[in-house]
């Protein structure tokens, strides 16, 4: 089951508060994570509304390069469950599953050229 699903915002790191209060503001949501995830340098947190959900990425330029790619991310409960989906529909895997500060995530790229990451959190 998809739970839900964010747009991807890159930002610098001094810029992670401002643009958190942006989203809060603007969408009448609220911050529903956040985390550092050392191993790549950036500082991730969620705004979350029922309309639309913004996943702010902040670091350095140099370190979010990377991850700018990809313009959204999905969150599931079954990151297996939706590999086997999109690999049945001419998906192709970017990224194996990783885990990460708050669960496990992957990457793919749909048939149509998206790309999109998959992220599973621990309970």
């Amino acid at each position: 089951m998809i739970l839900e699903t964010y747009l991807r915002c890159f930002v610098d790191a001094g810029a992670l508060d401002h643009t958190v209060a942006f989203y809060k503001a603007l969408l009448g949501g609220e911050q529903t994570l956040r985390f550092a995830y050392p191993e790549t340098g950036l500082e991730l947190a969620a705004v979350s509304s029922p309309r639309l959900s913004v996943l702010v990425i902040a670091g350095e330029a140099s370190r979010r390069k990377p991850f700018e790619a990809t313009v959204l991310t999905i969150k599931v409960s079954s990151l297996a469950h939706y590999a086997d989906i999109l690999r049945a529909n001419g998906a192709v895997q970017l990224d194996p599953i990783q885990r990460t500060p708050v669960g496990q995530k992957m990457r793919y790229r749909h048939a149509d050229g998206l790309t999109i990451e998959y992220v599973e959190h621990d309970a």
